[in-house]
């Protein structure tokens, strides 16, 4: 088990179909969803609701955790990142119009529709997205291994 390198803590973060996003309550509780990440301007997307639990904490606090983890079903190969950043909701249509290609892409899906109706009203965005800062990695990867996640893993 080893610290994974930079390209490999990218690598797991462009594979991963969900991450789980982690704020604060007020009172001091963790409180985490789960959502499909999209690299958007060097940071990392999400859509969700501007009116849950995610945007209540953010009032408080926008310090976000990312935690992005991948294993093979026999647990042979394994590999966990933590992304640490600040997260705010994004109201510029043209980057609205971006994550909703974005996310498409990934989900193999045409959100044009959905996504004029935010970018007519940005106000009401899911568009999140989180400025990276920090990271924390683990990975089954001996010292000087070299450790490959493709896709199918």
């Amino acid at each position: 088990m080893r610290a994974m390198k930079e390209n490999e803590i990218d690598r797991l973060t462009d594979v991963s179909k969900w991450a789980n996003i982690i704020t604060t309550s007020p009172d001091g509780y963790p409180y985490a969803i789960e959502a499909t990440p999209f690299k958007i301007n060097g940071d990392i997307g999400f859509m969700i609701s501007p009116k849950g639990g995610t945007s209540k904490n953010l009032v408080h606090s926008n310090k976000v955790l990312l935690k992005y983890t991948l294993a093979s079903n026999d647990l042979e190969f394994w590999a966990g990142a933590s992304l640490f950043g600040e997260g705010s909701y994004v109201r510029d249509p043209e980057l609205i119009g971006k994550g909703w290609k974005l996310l498409g892409e990934i989900m193999g899906a045409d959100y044009s529709t959905v996504a004029q109706k935010f970018i007519k009203n940005p106000e009401n965005s899911p568009l999140f997205v989180v400025k990276v800062n920090n990271k924390t990695s683990r990975c089954s990867a001996k010292a000087g291994e070299e450790f490959k996640i493709d896709d199918k893993t």
